[in-house]
């Protein structure tokens, strides 16, 4: 259990799992999902792992699969090396956005985040209006969303104070840390403020640094 907890698996999740499901199974959390397959561990070991036939033809719609982050029920084969996965306990938050498209249908990317760090580069990249659509998904999702501002050794102290005034005018309770992945400025502040058993995961468009970081 101790294992579980060091990964998120706190006391409003033990609160609503299943009795009957937990008595024949255990507790796993998926860690990646890759098409219909998953990966998931126990905190002490990782597994590929498949749905069960039964929970694939019980769910009424994808948004009813595992996700990345979701907690599940669990049997693991194979000296621990497969896993079959026969529920998903009801989530916290589901982080999600809208698929391309006329029809009113969502896309999940994530499950029982505590925190998002929104990456934005302060360079040609900088644009507040995608910057607000992440916090919008954010805050819908009722995660608590981090402003982590990248590439801050390409402009001035003063252009990145500007860049800082500005977001906080439209998000003044949000948290914003100016970074660099070259001079390594803020990394340990970042680093600092995440918890042990918080679940975080990072946003942002394409080459705004969040690989590096």
């Amino acid at each position: 259990m101790e294992k579980l907890k060091a990964l998120g698996y706190e006391d409003w999740f033990i609160d609503q799992v299943d009795e009957a499901k937990i008595a024949g199974h255990q507790v796993a959390r998926v860690i990646a999902v890759h098409k219909d397959s998953y990966i998931v561990t126990d905190g002490s070991i990782e597994a590929f792992a498949e749905c069960s036939g039964n929970l694939l033809y019980t769910v009424d719609s994808p948004a009813e699969l595992p996700t990345t982050g979701d907690w599940v029920y669990t049997d693991f084969y194979d000296d621990q090396s497969h896993a079959i996965i026969h529920g998903v306990i009801t989530r916290k938050t589901i982080l999600k956005r809208k698929r391309p498209g006329k029809r009113v249908d969502f896309q999940l990317i994530a499950a029982n985040i505590d925190v998002a760090y929104i990456v934005q580069s302060v360079d040609y990249n900088l644009n507040l209006r995608r910057l607000e659509r992440y916090l919008v998904m954010a805050n819908d999702s009722k995660i608590t969303p981090v402003i982590l501002l990248s590439k801050s050794d390409l402009i001035s102290k003063d252009q990145v104070e500007r860049i800082r005034t500005e977001i906080a005018c439209f998000s003044p309770e949000t948290n914003i840390f100016p970074f660099s992945n070259v001079t390594g400025e803020n990394i340990e502040s970042i680093k600092g403020s995440m918890l042990s058993g918080q679940t975080y995961c990072l946003l942002g468009s394409s080459g705004v640094g969040k690989t590096t970081l």
